[in-house]
């Protein structure tokens, strides 16, 4: 009876290491076949067209990220603990190894790759962000340069309508106070084409 007794217990361990085994390799297939799935969705040139398109790219990325953790916390932990729970039972321990190695080797160039997209990501952020503040800094200045433009290009095309010699004396005084404008407003007119240069040089 005590063998018998004995002989039904290795039995039952035997057919636990065996499930375990099972099990283990299961999960391997399934947590390999989420790691493919992953690798696909970052397989993507999209880096956005603009500063808000990039942004939006950016916080989906980030999902993708979180989505990572979850996943470390329960598919390869579990992976672990099967692999650790087989560990020393001898039952195709060689090939659980292989299998486990390609697991974590999978997950690991997973996680390589979404380091390398949320990089690319940024590059291109800080890209848009330089474009964006480039053209507010033209906006800000054409709209400087075009309000003296058009003030001046109407004070130059008044009628002319004097009754008296101080008028006169006055409208040059006027008209040299404008001269001496003329200098400063070709400096701004001269910054702008810097920023206008880059911007046709992006061919936004």
């Amino acid at each position: 009876i005590l063998r018998l007794s004995e002989d039904a217990q290795a039995r039952k361990d035997r057919l636990q290491e065996n499930w375990a085994m099972l099990q283990f390799f299961w999960k391997a297939d399934v947590v390999e076949s989420w790691i493919a799935e992953k690798q696909a969705q970052l397989q993507t040139d999209d880096v956005g067209h603009n500063l808000s398109s990039v942004q939006n790219l950016l916080a989906k990325h980030d999902t993708f990220t979180s989505g990572l953790k979850a996943f470390e916390n329960e598919g390869i932990r579990t992976i672990i603990q099967l692999k650790d729970q087989l560990a020393g039972s001898g039952i195709q321990s060689e090939k659980i190894g292989q299998k486990f190695n390609q697991v974590i080797k999978r997950w690991q160039t997973l996680l390589a790759a979404s380091d390398s997209r949320k990089s690319v990501l940024k590059v291109a952020e800080a890209k848009y962000k330089d474009i964006e503040e480039l053209f507010l800094l033209f906006a800000k200045k054409a709209s400087t340069f075009n309000s003296w433009f058009e003030n001046a290009e109407e004070d130059l095309t008044d009628p002319v309508r004097c009754d008296s010699i101080d008028e006169i004396h006055e409208l040059i005084k006027a008209h040299e106070r404008f001269m001496s404008t003329l200098s400063s407003a070709l400096v701004e007119f001269e910054e702008l084409q810097h920023p206008d240069q880059r911007i046709k040089q992006l061919q936004m």
